[in-house]
């Protein structure tokens, strides 16, 4: 009995083996986005893309979908995604909110963006309000309210809407 057991235990190791050799050479990176309430009904969700292909949405108020649902990227979709956020991606921790250079003024009642960037150079941090908009965050702003768009089956959980002729459109 033990012999047989053996074998099937050393494939089951060459296959473990194997399995991580491929996954250390492959760098892994992974992207969550969590975006908070606003005054009014705007989405409030969080989701976590990985470079793998692999998604996962929780609608939390004002999103298509509500609760967790899993969803996939392909691989041009990782890079448009993560090509937008790239540029904003910190060392360590920033938060742009009230009080932080880049918002000297801010308007009230708008809702705050937070994404996370993990991956073989460690962890990134962004928190963003937007209501801190001016000249030097107008691009961050627009890509963090786009990225999401990037993505497909990820866009269709959080906010679409049928218009008339049943043509599905994002509310503005």
């Amino acid at each position: 009995m033990v012999r047989r057991i053996i074998p099937y235990l050393q494939l089951t190791a060459v296959f473990f083996v194997a399995a991580t050799t491929v996954r250390a050479e492959v760098p892994f990176e992974r992207i969550t986005v969590e975006r908070g309430p606003c005054l009014g009904t705007c989405p409030v969700y969080r989701f976590v893309v990985n470079s793998d292909g692999v998604g996962l949405f929780e609608g939390r108020k004002f999103t298509t979908a509500s609760g967790v649902h899993r969803f996939a990227v392909t691989p041009e979709e990782w890079s448009s995604f993560e090509a937008v956020l790239r540029p904003f991606r910190p060392r360590g921790t920033e938060d742009i909110t009230l009080g932080h250079p880049l918002c000297a003024r801010m308007a009230t009642d708008h809702p705050v963006v937070s994404v996370t960037w993990e991956d073989g150079d460690g962890i990134g941090h962004l928190r963003f309000n937007f209501g801190c908009r001016d000249e030097k965050t107008e691009t961050m702003a627009d890509a963090l309210a786009s990225a999401p768009d990037l993505i497909p089956p990820l866009a269709d959980l959080i906010e679409r809407i049928r218009l008339e002729e049943g043509e599905l459109h994002h509310r503005e």
